[in-house]
C-alpha cells in the first residue's frame, strides 16, 4: 500500500510540474518569459512549496492560480513576490537552500536590496529553463 501512495504523490507532483512548464510557455510573449520571484529566499520557497502544494490536490496550475499565489504574498499591502518578464532571466547569486536571486543582465533590483533581484526556488528555475 505505501508504493501505490508514494506512486500516486510521484504521479501528481509530475502533473504539478508539468502545468507549471506549459503555465511558462503560455507566458511567453514579445515583452519576454514571465517569473514570479520573491524579495528573499525563503519567500521563494514558500511560493513554491505553495504551487507543489495545490498541484498535490490534483489541481492543474494555471497563470491564473500562479497569480494568485503571488498576490496573496504580501505584508501590510507591501508585496512580496512580483512578476517579472525578460528575454534573459539568469540566476546572479545563490542563497540559503539553493534559491536563486535572478537577474535579465541589466536589471537586479526588484526590492528593496539593491544588492540583490527577486529570489526563485531551485525546482521553479529548472522548469523555468525546460519550458524554453
Amino acid at each position: 500500500m505505501k508504493i501505490s501512495f508514494r506512486l500516486f504523490c510521484s504521479l501528481l507532483f509530475v502533473l504539478c510540474v508539468s502545468g507549471v512548464a506549459l503555465w511558462h510557455t503560455a507566458t511567453q510573449s514579445s515583452g519576454g518569459r514571465q517569473l514570479y520571484v520573491c524579495r528573499s529566499p525563503l519567500l521563494a520557497f514558500a511560493f513554491w512549496n505553495s504551487l507543489k502544494e495545490i498541484g498535490r490536490k490534483g489541481v492543474t496550475i494555471t497563470p491564473a492560480i500562479a497569480k494568485r499565489v503571488c498576490d496573496g504574498m504580501n505584508t501590510g499591502g507591501v508585496p512580496q513576490c512580483v512578476s517579472i518578464r525578460g528575454e534573459h532571466l539568469t540566476p546572479v547569486v545563490t542563497g540559503a537552500g539553493g534559491a536563486m536571486s535572478m537577474s535579465d543582465g541589466t536589471t537586479t533590483i526588484w526590492f528593496h536590496n539593491p544588492n540583490e533581484g527577486g529570489w526563485i526556488h531551485p525546482e521553479y528555475y529548472v522548469q523555468f529553463l525546460h519550458a524554453k
